[in-house]
């Protein structure tokens, strides 16, 4: 079950979801919370993962995820005025503003979506694994972003409304797992 405006309302009160800063009320829509661009945002290095004369392989089976981003990513400038801007043709990886965790025992979980307003520019804010699972540590919510459209798009953390997410009630109560590759990011590099 999707929870309505009223139940995110309750549940942020009640404490069976954390979100840091709390969400203001203009944030709470009626199935879902606005959530924030965040910083700092990552690109593939281009020098990096297209060497002259040949092309970069990656064997999913075996790669590290933390090692692999930490050598072949760079972090993204932001202009003068303080925003990014997200070139047509490049995956970004970026961050909520706000942190996130939904205790094991709230019997809640969430999925966090784009936004229609910014996918009709051709900008796709969370291209896979929207889930974010009950019992997970406070923390980040990474987004893998790509623009597809034929223009920049200019994004100001903590500021723009980058994505939303919508929260879900689990039939059983989970078992607070540990351990996994992403809980309690700090950053998109995980």
């Amino acid at each position: 079950m999707i929870l309505s405006g009223d139940d995110i309302h309750k549940a942020l009160a009640e404490g069976r979801m954390i979100v840091e800063p709390v969400p203001g009320k203009d944030q709470i829509d009626t199935t879902s919370i606005d959530l924030h661009m965040g910083e700092p945002l990552w690109i593939w290095d281009p020098d990096l993962t297209r060497p002259e004369g040949e092309a970069l392989k990656i064997n999913l089976d075996e790669y590290d995820y933390r090692e692999f981003s930490k050598k072949h990513q760079q972090e993204v400038s932001k202009e003068p005025s303080g925003k990014y801007i997200l070139q047509p043709g490049r995956v970004y990886l970026g961050s909520t503003f706000e942190k996130v965790r939904f205790p094991a025992g709230s019997k809640l979980a969430g999925r966090v979506e784009g936004k229609s307003s910014f996918a009709r520019l051709g900008l796709v804010v969370h291209m896979t694994a929207p889930m974010i699972h009950c019992g997970t540590g406070l923390g980040i919510i990474t987004l893998e972003m790509f623009n597809h459209g034929p223009f920049a798009i200019e994004v100001t953390p903590g500021k723009t409304r980058i994505c939303q997410l919508i929260l879900e009630e689990v039939s059983r109560e989970p078992e607070e797992r540990t351990g996994r590759t992403f809980t309690q990011q700090e950053d998109a590099q995980g």
